[in-house]
């Protein structure tokens, strides 16, 4: 078997499952058009100045159409994100991470992000991205997912505070974490990779105010895997950009911004009501879920993001399952979840599923966990899509 048959027969497999992995969404065609485009193998560097001795504005030939599709990517960023500078050259959340921590924080200075005990990011803990770059990491405190422990970041009088996590299901109490860093002169990042495709709809208020905002396209929001980086700061924008050329990384593969550019093109239209919309969704199917016994946490509100969380404890008591066990069960019957206990509904949103459709969805979750076989169930509820996403229903 080639290598291509394989991505055909995983192309086949994806269309018969129900997507609720909280960290991915479908790509439309005219989205994976670009990403397979000719430019997936050429190349593009725009000076504008002396590089070796020598003045040039672009290093390669050839890449006219290139410079224009990173423009239209940036055009379009700041349009739907209300950002004044953008950077679209990040090649993963990781890279847009390093270029951002690079840009805000002194050399030996002192970070604090959430721990990853309490869904934070792993790459912020102090064995990653930390020691790389000579820095002090100080855990910063979480109650209840939400409130961050303003307290304790005037006791450590960090040069950056980090928000943002892998668990995020409420926005923060970002104005005050704002005033307490201008009292002690420190930075404000947010990585938004889980909930990018949130923010233009208000999940995050106070947002514009960050020194940095970053993070992945490819969860909440519906572009190819790859990062994006947001300022109203123009030193700093200076700053990243400077670390994105021969630092933490080189060619920035113009496909990947062309399958951005389309993404953001496709979703401007609905950028404000997609997170309204994505967080009604995820109401109903944890309010649908808990009801019927598999206890979400964080009742009576359970989520106002693209994810719930599984009271692992409820699932092992009630189902005799744990985490990757239901893993296991649902893709065993056409759903795909991830193994710590994340559902998310930030694709089948996308994909313009409603309420009614995450009450089906919660009793055929059930029904698995119960034991029963529902893949005739399943298969109805993939077949209600009609190929159309939001974004493109709403050009029409």
């Amino acid at each position: 078997m080639n290598p291509l048959q394989l991505v055909e027969l995983h192309d086949e497999y994806r269309k018969r499952c129900l997507n609720l992995q909280a960290s991915e969404n479908y790509l439309s065609f005219r989205v994976r058009k670009a990403l397979s485009s000719d430019m997936a193998s050429r190349y593009s560097m725009v000076f504008d100045g002396e590089v070796h001795g020598v003045k040039v504005h672009n290093v390669y030939g050839g890449a006219r159409y290139e410079e224009e599709i990173v423009n239209s990517a940036e055009s379009l960023a700041k349009d739907v994100f209300k950002f004044k500078y953008v950077n679209v050259k990040p090649i993963s959340g990781h890279v847009a991470a390093m270029a951002s921590l690079l840009a805000s924080v002194p050399k030996h200075g002192k970070i604090m992000a959430i721990h990853p005990q309490d869904g934070g990011y792993d790459g912020y803990f102090s064995p990653y991205l930390p020691d790389m770059f000579g820095l002090k990491y100080v855990p910063l405190k979480l109650l209840n997912l939400r409130k961050v422990d303003t307290e304790n970041i005037r006791k450590e009088k960090p040069d950056v505070i980090i928000l943002g996590a892998s668990y995020i299901l409420f926005p923060y109490n970002l104005r005050e974490v704002i005033e307490v860093a201008e009292d002690i002169n420190a930075k404000v990042i947010y990585d938004a990779s889980h909930v990018m495709g949130l923010l233009p709809s208000g999940f995050q208020e106070d947002i514009e105010k960050c020194h940095l905002v970053y993070g992945s396209t490819h969860k909440s929001f519906p572009g190819p895997q790859g990062g994006i980086i947001f300022t109203n700061y123009e030193e700093i924008s200076e700053k990243v950009e400077k670390n994105l050329t021969w630092r933490v990384q080189d060619n920035y593969h113009t496909h990947r911004i062309a399958s951005l550019a389309m993404a953001l093109y496709e979703f401007r239209p609905v950028a404000s009501i997609f997170g309204k919309k994505v967080a009604e969704n995820t109401y109903i199917l944890a309010r649908e879920l808990n009801d019927g016994g598999l206890k979400i946490r964080y009742p009576p509100e359970f989520s106002r993001s693209h994810q719930l969380l599984v009271d692992e404890n409820s699932l092992k008591e009630n189902f005799g399952v744990t985490p990757p066990e239901m893993s296991t069960i649902l893709e065993n019957n056409g759903i795909i979840v991830d193994c710590v206990g994340r559902i998310g509904t930030a694709e089948v949103t996308w994909k313009g599923y409603t309420p009614k459709d995450m009450k089906d969805i919660a009793h055929a979750i059930i029904a698995a966990l119960k034991g029963e076989d529902v893949k005739k169930e399943v298969e109805d509820i993939v077949n209600r899509w009609d190929g159309k996403t939001l974004g493109e229903k709403a050009e029409n």
